[in-house]
């Protein structure tokens, strides 16, 4: 068995040309206004009309006579090669072929590839000479650069690229921007403050608690508490620690630093 590769003559290329040149747009959503961007209707030309038909012979002796066999597997289109690659299994049903001529996969794929990589390698090398590839090169390379760009600044910020940036990185809102470095900057302040409040008061509440029961204030863990009486303090204890938590009193620390330490008391009296 032997593969064949034989050239077919087009009326037209296979497929069109890559896009000339990134078009910029906005769209807006409410007051805010978004960039984005699409590839250009305008496109190269391409003037190789061409395919490839792929096919598998295979030559016997039957009663003294030499005879053949001919399985067409595919025919795959110049530019297919260039922008999708040269994979047959794509351009036909691969199990009906294996199963017609009675060949493995692995068999027919040594054959085929055996012809079609160095035309493949022909075909790539010369595309990388024109036109087309250099700007579909450099298209690629900033389409690539601001997905990298806008997914490292909403990851830091929490979105907002698309109002402020353009699709080539040009500031095209500079007050949203400020608006959204303001609002990071508070929230870090206000995550520093809120950890610096909670060291505050879990250092005072331990140095406070004496745990030695020779102290003039002890801990009465014995007490005459039923399970019902336990289950309504506990609801008590829930819902003055909810009230009170010094997170949900920034305005006023210290009076909810002491009442958390009461209430703490109060939890350890309980039983609870």
């Amino acid at each position: 068995m032997y593969c064949v590769i034989q050239e077919v003559k087009l009326k037209k290329p296979d497929i069109e040309g890559a896009s000339k040149y990134i078009e910029p747009y906005t769209w807006s959503c409410g007051n805010d206004v978004h960039h984005s961007y699409r590839m250009s209707n305008e496109q190269f030309k391409r003037n190789i009309k061409k395919a490839y038909k792929i096919s598998i012979h295979h030559s016997y002796r039957e009663n003294g006579k030499v005879k053949k066999k001919q399985w067409v597997i595919c025919t795959i289109g110049h530019y297919y090669i260039i922008d999708y690659g040269n994979w047959i299994g794509d351009c036909c049903r691969l199990e009906d072929k294996l199963e017609a001529i009675g060949i493995s996969e692995e068999k027919l794929c040594d054959l085929v590839y055996a012809k079609l990589e160095p035309l493949t390698e022909k075909i790539k090398n010369e595309y990388k000479e024109t036109e087309e590839y250099r700007v579909s090169k450099k298209n690629h390379e900033i389409i690539n650069k601001h997905k990298a760009s806008e997914r490292e600044f909403n990851n830091k910020y929490g979105g907002g690229y698309d109002q402020c940036y353009d699709v080539f990185g040009k500031l095209k809102n500079e007050s949203k921007l400020n608006q959204i470095l303001e609002d990071y900057k508070f929230r870090k302040e206000y995550e520093e403050k809120s950890k610096q409040y909670q060291r505050s008061y879990y250092e005072k509440y331990n140095g406070n608690y004496n745990y030695d029961s020779s102290s003039s204030y002890q801990i009465n863990t014995s007490n005459n508490y039923n399970e019902e009486e336990k289950k309504l303090l506990k609801k008590i204890y829930k819902k003055l620690a909810m009230i009170y938590h010094p997170d949900r009193n920034l305005d006023n620390q210290e009076e909810a630093q002491e009442s958390m330490i009461l209430i703490n008391k109060l939890k350890e009296q309980w039983d609870i």
